[in-house]
């Protein structure tokens, strides 16, 4: 769910996740990412993973820390989150505010709170799809505005690439949470992905 600028970890084996789209654009002021991806679990565990945000630091090299502020069990709230952020020789930790909205298991929206990070403004859309009992596609589209320098001669190329990368990273974190999990209360056709956290 965290939509920064970072590479691969290395020591992060690859996993089953298949990318069916991925495209990314400057329009303007803002980055636009658009994408579409198969998961390697039932629909209700991988909105679990997506949703739970404090382990997603575990499985993403880049995100240094997730936090909820509020209540982890309310569906509304306010996520802090700080990211490395890579570019060629440029590099900084990004932190962003995000409003989120959870409809589980199939919808989570994600707002930037402006003047809280370092996003003037932007949103996140994901939904979550059951192809079967084990198999999801993540629709993910976001608008993003950053609100920080970044050196020319890095250049919007450069910027999409690691944008790519980092929305493939996300989308194998949560595979990799969803298979940590192994817990019998959460089925891949549960409407209560929450049990079990």
């Amino acid at each position: 769910m965290v939509i920064a600028i970072a590479a691969l970890g290395t020591a992060v084996p690859a996993a089953a996740m298949s990318v069916e789209r991925m495209k990314v654009a400057r329009e303007q002021a803002f980055f636009v990412v658009d994408a579409a991806m198969t998961i390697d679990t039932g629909r209700a565990v991988a909105f679990r993973a997506a949703t739970d945000y404090e382990r997603l630091a575990e499985f993403n090299p880049a995100v240094r820390q997730s936090t909820r502020l509020g209540s982890r069990t309310s569906p509304e709230g306010r996520l802090r989150s700080d990211v490395r952020l890579c570019v060629a020789l440029f590099c900084k930790t990004v932190r962003q505010v995000m409003h989120y909205a959870e409809r589980a298991p199939a919808a989570l929206d994600m707002q930037v709170v402006p003047g809280e990070g370092d996003f003037k403004s932007g949103e996140i859309a994901w939904r979550f799809d059951a192809l079967d009992a084990t198999h999801t596609r993540l629709l993910f589209k976001a608008r993003i505005e950053p609100d920080f320098w970044v050196p020319p001669v890095i250049g919007d190329f450069l910027i999409a690439r690691k944008l790519r990368q980092q929305a493939e990273i996300t989308g194998r974190a949560i595979e990799r949470l969803a298979a940590d999990y192994h817990a019998p209360s959460v089925q891949s056709g549960d409407d209560n992905p929450r049990s079990g956290r």
